[in-house]
């Protein structure tokens, strides 16, 4: 990897390589059908000739790139992650502000009843769907800086019209159109942080850009209950209304200034790099992504190849397999505030007490990243929270007690939130064989995984408020499934990377491992 002077057996020990060979074991175990090697001697031999990845970088010839590369990473910390942060916590806020504007008249000056409310929730999951893929298909080709900025400008636009609805049919319209426009950012916004940080260093970097998501749930609450307090019926418009205008105007503010601020590709010639950074830097930038690629076989461009690769590769299956289980278990997220107003607290008091289990969670979320990237290792860091999370559902499921149930709060919403950003890591370091394979597989993982935003509104039935027995039971049955998906994507990724060790052995080409 970037950073260590060549790769030895001991150091891709670590990165679970094929146990040592003792002078007793069959050479062709090196590799099915190939030339025998001799003996373990050779083996040992062959292991100090594996190039490392850092050489292509060192190719350049620039001086002292080690301490270029820390500057990279500083700037990028300055400039692209507090604005796709900023741009992402409006992106949740203007989609979740929904469940707060339900403890308004939200419902009675639409008319909603039965299972509409529901439907309005999941409808944009659909929006969602459609409007993704495209966009990560065409992001390769767009300035994102420009593009990703103007798409912040039009979803606010398009949240603030919810203002002017008055049924439940104006409500689906708004809500399916916001999902299209929301659409590009997440995966536009990974995508473009896997063109400048290595794998090592994205899971902490995409954990703090999912804060804003659990901030979003977190503040919407605060938010809601200063609207909804001191707007509520002023100049004749309802509280819920003043709330989409305050966030509409506000995230169009951040947008505009993000626009100046957010960098482009390393190869780019516009965008905040060309200010922030030398040539020399932006040389490097480029060079340390490809030398940290997963040492596969080359593969051909394209859009429309990135696609296939993605279609037909059993990783992304397991991927999408659990990133669907993990959406569906927090379903939660969208009737958290119903829930704690269950407990028996007041609508205000309900609003303000969804804000701690979001605060913890999101400093779970950072800490475990932290860890991740430090261990390189990723399946037990998703599994493990989530595992921990169930425990919350499980007392929910035995008790009517509120200060019990509040408590068990901060367990499943920590334990949901705090392996939730590990799955955008996971993908764009997987399925990275080329730069259209990585953006598109980050937009295909996150659009068949709404399959779970779509199903989990309806766990929700509204005659089971407030204890929401069946919504806990199906939430910990999916939570399993994305355990069970993320350690068998694990064990098979350990397979794969004994057969890249010895295949490096054997040609004397860079070995760099998936991240297990």
């Amino acid at each position: 990897m970037v950073g260590s002077d060549k790769v030895t057996p001991q150091d891709v020990e670590d990165n679970n390589p094929p146990a040592r060979m003792s002078a007793e074991t069959p050479a062709q175990n090196l590799k099915d059908n190939t030339d025998a090697v001799a003996d373990a001697e050779v083996f040992e031999k062959q292991a100090d000739f594996v190039p490392s990845p850092e050489d292509q970088i060192d190719a350049l010839g620039i001086p002292e790139w080690r301490a270029l590369e820390k500057k990279i990473v500083r700037r990028l910390d300055m400039t692209l992650m507090p604005c796709l942060w900023s741009l992402y916590l409006f992106n949740y806020l203007d989609r979740a502000s929904i469940a707060q504007a339900r403890l308004n008249t939200f419902e009675e000056d639409l008319g909603l009843e039965d299972d509409h409310f529901q439907t309005a929730v999941m409808i944009l999951s659909l929006g969602y769907v459609l409007g993704q893929i495209p966009s990560n298909m065409i992001i390769g080709y767009l300035r994102p800086s420009l593009y990703l900025c103007l798409m912040a400008i039009v979803w606010s636009g398009v949240s603030v019209s919810m203002c002017g609805t008055t049924n439940f049919t104006g409500l689906v319209l708004v809500r399916f159109f916001l999902g299209v426009v929301e659409a590009p950012l997440l995966p536009g916004a990974v995508y473009l942080m896997s063109c400048w940080y290595t794998r090592k260093e994205m899971a902490m970097r995409v954990a703090i850009l999912f804060t804003g998501q659990t901030l979003a749930y977190c503040t919407a609450g605060l938010i809601a209950a200063a609207v909804f307090g001191t707007l509520d019926q002023s100049y004749g418009i309802a509280g819920w209304k003043w709330l989409f205008i305050v966030l509409a105007v506000c995230g169009t503010g951040l947008a505009l200034i993000s626009l100046f601020l957010l960098p482009d590709y390393p190869h780019s010639q516009s965008g905040s790099a060309m200010w922030t950074m030398t040539s020399d830097m932006r040389r490097i930038a480029s060079a340390r992504i490809v030398a940290d690629r997963v040492s596969t076989s080359a593969a051909t461009t394209g859009v429309w190849a990135g696609l296939k690769m993605a279609l037909f590769d059993w990783k992304m299956v397991l991927l999408v397999t659990l990133n669907i289980g993990i959406s569906a278990a927090y379903g939660f997220s969208n009737f958290f505030p119903s829930i704690v107003r269950g407990f028996g607290y007041s609508d205000v008091v309900s609003l303000l007490l969804t804000c701690p289990p979001y605060i913890f969670a999101a400093l779970g979320s950072l800490l475990n990243a932290w860890h991740s990237d430090r261990t390189g290792e990723r399946g037990y860091h998703f599994a493990g929270p989530i595992a921990v999370g169930c425990a919350g559902y499980v007392v929910c499921l035995a008790t009517l007690d509120g200060g019990a149930r509040y408590g068990a709060a901060f367990v499943y919403v920590g334990g949901m939130y705090t392996a939730n950003p590990l799955i955008s890591t996971w993908v764009s370091s997987t399925m990275g064989r080329t730069p259209e394979n990585r953006a598109v597989s980050v937009a295909l993982c996150n659009v068949l995984g709404q399959v779970g935003n779509v199903i989990a509104p309806y766990f929700f039935r509204d005659r089971d408020e407030p204890r929401y027995q069946l919504a806990f039971i199906l939430m910990m049955v999916c939570a399993a499934v994305a355990v069970t998906a993320a350690l068998t994507l694990k064990f098979h990724m350990k397979r794969l990377n004994r057969r890249l060790y010895e295949k490096a052995l054997l040609e004397g080409t860079v070995y760099q491992p998936y991240v297990t």
